[in-house]
């Protein structure tokens, strides 16, 4: 079963918030504290839409069961293989804090975990078909996070 990335961002949004609201009680900052998120949330945002604006400069597919027709290794590609995961993780910890709720971290690990063990994978042996030894080199020189 494939649950797309965007999905699981707001299922792990939506994680914290019921665990923030069932446990009030667990304080993770204080506010104004709390608004740090605010800034976590739009970089995230700022990343993805940078990413985004990267593959259709490209002409290349964003969904990750979609063919790529461009290797994109330029502007976040620099940095991490997955710029838009990291996003989409920025957003997913940045509501956790502005939750301000311990227990809402669960959200943010839940989205690493089914990222990191089920898409990613699955998206690097796609690459690597695709495009061989570029997508190797690339590998071996750039983080898979950060």
């Amino acid at each position: 079963m494939f649950i797309p990335p965007p999905l699981l961002l707001l299922g792990a949004i939506g994680i914290s918030l019921l665990l923030s609201k069932l446990s009030p009680l667990a304080p993770l900052v204080s506010s104004p504290t709390n608004l740090v998120g605010l800034v976590l949330i739009a970089g995230g945002i700022g990343l993805f839409l940078w990413t985004t604006r990267l593959f259709k400069h490209h002409k290349t597919t964003l969904h990750p069961k979609g063919k790529p027709s461009s290797l994109i290794t330029a502007g976040p590609y620099r940095f991490t293989r997955n710029p838009i995961y990291v996003g989409f993780l920025l957003i997913s910890l940045g509501a956790a804090i502005f939750f301000a709720n311990i227990l809402a971290l669960v959200g943010p690990i839940v989205f690493f975990f089914f990222i990191n063990t089920f898409i990613i994978p699955f998206e690097e042996q796609m690459l690597g078909h695709t495009f061989g030894e570029k997508y190797h080199s690339y590998r071996t020189r750039t983080r898979r996070w950060i």
